[in-house]
């Protein structure tokens, strides 16, 4: 009988390790572990508690072998529970079986204490009542394979419930033999079922990835020694593939670029290699109809069929890389001229000046009097201009030379290997002289010209913006000269425009804070050398850099539109201290004192009304101000300057034309300009007593003595130009040989002096 219990019990051992190793296959099925150590633990209960066990016999020896027994058996028996949930997805957790096994085990112990033959009796009922609460939970919603599988429990229970019945001691023939029959095919059944259920599992994970390669966006593919083993259908259409059974097999060398093929073997070995191996990589592919396409893949270590192969999840990018070039292109390319822009210069500069770069030229050039096509013709034909001196830069510069639009008109080119000044300057003449000839635009026949800077790396500017400054220098320098020209930069310029930027920045707060004053210079009447009059002139006390000569602070306010506020700023002072002078020696004694007036503040409407409520408001008569306009100014502004002139001359302020001599002034001019004097520029008193001045000198006092209008000299700068000025018909001298221009106190003292001499 012995033999046939170890029989059974060694059947189910083989049965519960045969279950452990299908789980070592696929760990995610819980409870093939639980029931092949439930049928191990079966098999040693069994063989301790029945095929061993001696019956009648006490000791310490057999108590711990009967409890060894019991607790295999017990075990058993809740790893089948626990496996029979697990397999039904039900709940079981450690915390409840422990308290479960402890309460049997406890429950044994006790019954044992009465009698071997109850604990037999007690234990047999709880494998009967585990067993066939393992066949409810198979049966209810299973299969047929399942509910077989319920019913081989049922029956497993039948057996444990005729092992008391049979014999006191379970050790019935007839109770084994069955066991071993059922619990046999009961194995097997479990078996089956793992086996199935793992490969159903297998099944459905392998359609479930199908369906999403299937349906995927993105493009799979699987390479194995680089021949192609599966596409997606993304992947065919990618690769413009008919299907995949004429894409299976294909040699990927079809679809590499020859310059990436050393590249995406490399990477194919390093993927197949490594089994942890996650590659992202963008390169260029071709197509069946060999059409280059741009991909990001991420290859990655796989098995395919038991091989390592190289999964490759790709993304068509040719869409959006095409799209970022041209978002590229038009960040660093001009639309109109689709030459490169500003953006391309400051990038491709930054990359020429590194510490230790070849040497090369930045030529600045600018178009001169473009603005006038743009005005005469229109801005479509400047448009068209534009292009095609474009594309005259573009096609016929030398090769090394690089041309780009900055702006409206404005053009660069870099000349990269020009190492010194010669070579640069070949290329800038090449430039000039392609825009020697003629461009047809638009019907109209357009002669244009350049004006070109040219600055040297690195000896003009050791970065971008260090180089663009010089060149910008040295463009605006060559556009003073007349024609087309290009001029070297010289660290000369750089201060030059440095100081005409200070100025212009720091002309707003001076006249703010009234950083300027007036001298007086005297005038003397011809002949007599009594004085008639002052002129006052402007100065700029700047705290910082001294007294600033009119010469520099004049044109720039000039530019910046502040000439304005400086005009009205020396109007103020100049009455004031026209007022403080007539309350020094009264209205008689009071001479009065000319002002430049810049045209640009005839162009408020309301200049010639402020001026006169200005007299007023300070009690002084209108002839004591006099008002200087430039004969340029005058020609160039008439249809401003003219009403305002005349409603002061109504006044009774006199004007005077200054600087006679240096424009383009005719009679008709003379004539039309309600002018009480003109002043003859030094140009003219300066060659004096030479025969031809004197001979111009004197038709001009001819002139404005027909006009009857007061002739001034100026400039006088010793007694031979006085005496000549006076002799050819100058009413009035003023220059350093009669008086230098001095302080109002010191000009004072002049009007204090006895008549005024």
């Amino acid at each position: 009988m012995t033999w046939l219990i170890l029989l059974s019990a060694s059947l189910n051992a083989m049965l519960g390790v045969t279950l452990l190793l299908l789980w070592r296959i696929e760990r995610r099925h819980a409870y093939v572990r639980q029931w092949g150590w439930s049928w191990i633990l079966l098999s040693i209960g069994l063989t301790l508690g029945v095929a061993l066990a001696t019956p009648g016999l006490a000791g310490l020896r057999y108590d711990l072998q009967a409890l060894a027994a019991s607790c295999s058996l017990m075990g058993s028996l809740l790893l089948q529970v626990a496996g029979a949930r697990a397999y039904r997805g039900l709940p079981w957790r450690l915390s409840n079986g422990l308290p479960l096994f402890a309460a049997m085990m406890v429950a044994l112990v006790v019954v044992a204490g009465i009698g071997q033959v109850y604990a037999v009796i007690v234990g047999a009922a709880f494998m009967v009542i585990g067993a066939w609460l393992c066949a409810f939970w198979m049966w209810r919603g299973g299969n047929a394979a399942e509910r077989f599988v319920a019913l081989c429990f049922v029956a497993m229970g039948c057996v444990h419930a005729s092992g008391p019945m049979l014999d006191a001691y379970s050790r019935s023939p007839i109770t084994h033999t069955l066991g071993l029959y059922v619990q046999m095919v009961l194995s097997l059944g479990l078996v089956l079922l793992s086996v199935r259920r793992a490969h159903n599992a297998a099944r459905q994970q392998a359609e479930r990835f199908i369906q999403l390669a299937q349906v995927s966006l993105q493009a799979l593919a699987v390479v194995q020694n680089r021949r192609l083993v599966y596409a997606n259908p993304a992947a065919l259409a990618m690769f413009g593939l008919r299907d995949e059974a004429h894409a299976l097999g294909l040699d990927l060398i079809t679809t590499i670029p020859p310059e990436l093929l050393i590249e995406s073997r490399a990477r194919h070995a390093e993927v197949l290699a490594n089994p942890q191996a996650r590659i992202e990589w963008e390169s260029a592919r071709l197509t069946a109809d060999q059409r280059r396409i741009h991909l990001r893949s991420l290859s990655s270590h796989i098995s395919w069929d038991g091989e390592p192969a190289e999964l490759q999840v790709m993304i068509d990018d040719t869409s959006r890389r095409r799209a970022t070039e041209a978002l590229r292109r038009q960040a660093l390319h001009d639309e109109l001229t689709d030459l490169p822009n500003r953006n391309f210069a400051v990038e491709r500069l930054r990359e020429l000046t590194w510490p230790g770069a070849e040497p090369f030229a930045l030529i600045s050039a600018d178009l001169d009097r473009f603005q006038l096509v743009n005005e005469s013709l229109g801005h479509e034909v400047g448009d068209a201009l534009l292009r095609a001196i474009a594309r005259r830069l573009a096609h016929q510069l030398p090769p090394q030379a690089r041309p780009m639009r900055l702006g409206e008109d404005q053009f660069l080119v870099i000349v990269e290997g020009a190492g010194d000044a010669a070579a640069a300057l070949v290329v800038a003449e090449a430039m000039l002289g392609l825009l020697e000839t003629p461009f047809a635009v638009e019907g109209n026949e357009l002669f244009v010209h350049l004006s070109a800077g040219i600055a040297l790396y690195p000896q003009d500017g050791v970065d971008g913006p260090a180089l663009l400054r010089a060149a910008d220098s040295a463009m605006h320098r060559a556009k003073a000269s007349a024609g087309a020209s290009c001029i070297f930069f010289d660290r000369s310029m750089n201060g030059a425009s440095r100081a005409r930027l200070e100025i212009e920045q720091a002309l707003g707060r001076a006249i703010a804070a009234r950083q300027f004053l007036l001298e007086y210079q005297p005038k003397f009447t011809a002949g007599t050398r009594a004085l008639c009059g002052f002129e006052a002139l402007v100065r700029w006390e700047w705290p910082e850099r001294g007294r600033i000569p009119p010469g520099e602070f004049i044109p720039a306010a000039e530019r910046t539109g502040q000439i304005k506020a400086l005009g009205e700023l020396i109007l103020e002072l100049a009455g004031r201290q026209l007022q403080a002078w007539q309350q020094r020696v009264g209205p008689e004694r009071l001479l009065p004192v000319a002002v430049n007036v810049s045209p640009l503040q005839f162009e408020d409407a309301g200049f010639a009304t402020r001026l006169l409520a200005g007299l007023a408001a300070r009690g002084l008569p209108t002839s004591a101000l006099e008002i200087e306009i430039t004969e340029t100014a005058a020609i160039g502004s008439l249809s401003r300057v003219l009403p305002q002139l005349q409603r002061l001359h109504e006044a009774g302020v006199h004007c005077s034309l200054d600087d006679f001599g240096t424009g383009q002034s005719s009679l008709t001019l003379l004539r039309q300009l309600p002018i009480s004097a003109m002043k003859l520029d030094r140009s003219m008193i300066e060659p004096l007593p030479e025969a031809q001045a004197a001979a111009v000198v004197s038709a001009t006092c001819a002139l404005g003595r027909s006009l009857k209008l007061q002739i001034v000299a100026e400039g006088v700068e010793d007694e031979v130009q006085a005496r000549a000025a006076e002799e050819l018909g100058c009413t009035q001298l003023q220059g350093y040989h009669l008086g230098r221009p001095m302080a109002a106190e010191l000009a004072g003292q002049l009007l204090d002096a006895p008549c005024g001499t």
